[in-house]
C-alpha cells in the first residue's frame, strides 16, 4: 500500500529554509534593513516639509484675506475661526517640526553610527574595522537597525498627528476665508 505521509521537506543550504541565517545573510539582511529604515525616515521627513509649508501657506492666505478695517468690524465667529485655524495650524507645525528634528542619539564605540564614526581618527575607525569580530559588527549592525526604526516609528507619529491637525484645522480656515470673503463684498 503506498504511503499518504506528504514528503520530507528538502533542506537547501543555500535557498530558504528553517536554519538561522549564516553570518553572511544576517549581514546582507540588515546592512539592506538598514537602508530601508533611514530611506523610511526620509519619507517623513518630506511629509514633515510638505505639511510645515502647507500649514504657512495656509497661514498666509488667512491674513492676506483680512484687512484691518474688515477686522475691526467682524463677527465674533469670524474672530472664533481665525482663533482656532492659528492654533491648529501652529500645532501642526509644532508637530511637523517634531518629526523632522533629527533625534540620533549616541552610540559610543559604535562602527556603523555616523557620530561614532566620526568621533574615531581615520586610521583608528580602519583599524577596528579589520579587528572587530563579526558577530560583534552584527550586533552594533542590530543596534542600529532598531534605533533607526524607533525613530521612523515615531516621526511617522508625528507626521500623522500633523496632517490630522493640519485637516481639522482646513475646517475653520475655509470657513473664515468664506465669511472674510464676505466681508469685503460690497
Amino acid at each position: 500500500m503506498p504511503s499518504t505521509a506528504p514528503p520530507a521537506p528538502s533542506h537547501d543550504p543555500h535557498g530558504v529554509g528553517p536554519h538561522p541565517l549564516s553570518a553572511d545573510q544576517l549581514l546582507r539582511s540588515q546592512e539592506t534593513t538598514l537602508a530601508r529604515l533611514v530611506t523610511t525616515g526620509a519619507i517623513a521627513d518630506s511629509r514633515s516639509g510638505l505639511v510645515i509649508s502647507s500649514n504657512i501657506g495656509m497661514l498666509g492666505a488667512l491674513v492676506a484675506s483680512i484687512s484691518g478695517t474688515a477686522l475691526r468690524t467682524a463677527s465674533a465667529w469670524v474672530w472664533v475661526l481665525l482663533a482656532l485655524t492659528a492654533v491648529a495650524c501652529v500645532a501642526s507645525i509644532a508637530m511637523a517640526a517634531l518629526a523632522a528634528f533629527p533625534r540620533p542619539g549616541t552610540r559610543p564605540g559604535s562602527l556603523v553610527f555616523f557620530g561614532s564614526i566620526a568621533a574615531l581618527p581615520r586610521d583608528a575607525y580602519f583599524e577596528r574595522l579589520r579587528s572587530v569580530p563579526q558577530v560583534d559588527f552584527a550586533r552594533d549592525l542590530a543596534d542600529q537597525c532598531h534605533r533607526v526604526a524607533v525613530l521612523a516609528a515615531m516621526k511617522f507619529r508625528w507626521v500623522r498627528r500633523a496632517m490630522a491637525t493640519m485637516m481639522a484645522a482646513a475646517l475653520p480656515w475655509l470657513a473664515c476665508l468664506e465669511l472674510v470673503g464676505r466681508m469685503r463684498l460690497p
